[in-house]
């Protein structure tokens, strides 16, 4: 195959991000640019200096013919996009989370297997050098609890501030977390989870997200994890993983390094390569060569990590434990 005929749907910086690692790439091209504010089309294809921006997404995808999409947009406006481009059969590369509508998502999902898609969704933590490492030490290892951590500041973008348009912070970041825990130790069977507000005041006009939450989820084979989530940038919360193994501790340190601690000596690994980089690689690849298997996450699979996500919202809400 020659080169892959890209065109991108939202041209935020996340979509710069993506484009810094495919403008390296020889064996792509940039067809087509899509933004409902212009100008931030108009700055991706400067960047790259190929391809149209265009002012309708359907134009694109008919005029343009891209081999493959890139849809990177605010989590609410998941549900009208890809249908545009399930119908025409394209392939597309799809940051999380999916969708905030639990329906929109399920029904999305339907339409892509319908049509046999391929499909690479934005997890980039699964890319990681060591990781596949980690995951293969741990097989068979007694392993009781497990504590994440995503906790940060409150980001900035417009659309942040509100469940109706970013789906909370579990949802919208933590959910990286989320999917690195299925990575290593498969599905989740319950979750419970619970939140707070008072710290985060008069940030943004109609901010209502909690500014921290836990969630515990029960794993099938009886594992149990908790989750720790905080906006207001608590000093000394452990983004990542840590993992107590019968005569271990596995610490995870998000998207940087691992350490393996037993009793008599410490086995440590760091990243070694950009997982951008590395997840755009794969999903080039696999567009050339048809092997799905370099696609580490497919919209099925993603979709479980969010709903793991929309779960925690549930719960958070209700104050029940959602079966999944």
């Amino acid at each position: 195959m020659g080169k892959i005929k890209l065109a991108f749907i939202g041209c935020g910086n996340r979509m710069g991000n993506h484009l810094n690692e495919l403008k390296n790439f020889d064996d792509v091209a940039f067809v087509g640019f899509y933004d409902v504010r212009p100008e931030r089309a108009q700055d991706k294809q400067a960047r790259v200096g190929q391809g149209k921006v265009y002012d309708s997404l359907t134009e694109m995808l008919d005029d343009a013919k891209p081999d493959a999409v890139y849809i990177v947009v605010p989590p609410d406006q998941h549900g009208l996009i890809e249908p545009e481009v399930i119908s025409r059969g394209i392939p597309f590369f799809i940051e999380k989370p999916l969708a905030i509508d639990k329906e929109v998502a399920i029904r999305l999902a339907e339409q892509v297997k319908e049509k046999n898609l391929m499909t690479c969704v934005g997890f980039q933590d699964r890319y990681l050098t060591f990781l596949p490492t980690l995951k293969e030490w741990l097989v068979g290892k007694e392993i009781g609890l497990v504590e994440g951590g995503w906790c940060g500041g409150l980001p900035r973008p417009y659309w942040y501030f509100k469940y109706a348009t970013c789906g909370g912070q579990i949802l919208e970041q933590g959910i990286h977390v989320v999917d690195t825990i299925r990575y290593l130790f498969g599905e989740v069977k319950t979750v419970y989870c619970a939140g707070g507000r008072g710290i985060i005041r008069e940030e943004a006009e109609g901010y209502d997200l909690h500014d921290f939450a836990t969630a515990v989820f029960t794993m099938q084979d009886g594992k149990i994890v908790t989750l720790q989530s905080a906006l207001y940038d608590p000093k000394g919360c452990h983004n990542g993983l840590k993992i107590y193994a019968k005569g271990a501790k596995i610490i995870y340190n998000l998207r940087d390094s691992a350490e393996i601690q037993l009793p008599n000596e410490t086995h440590f690994y760091k990243k070694t390569e950009s997982n951008d980089m590395r997840i755009n690689r794969s999903w080039i690849d696999a567009l050339q060569t048809g092997d799905r298997s370099l696609i580490l996450s497919d919209y099925e699979d993603g979709l479980k990590s969010v709903l793991i996500g929309l779960a925690c919202n549930e719960s958070v809400f209700s104050g029940n434990v959602i079966e999944l």
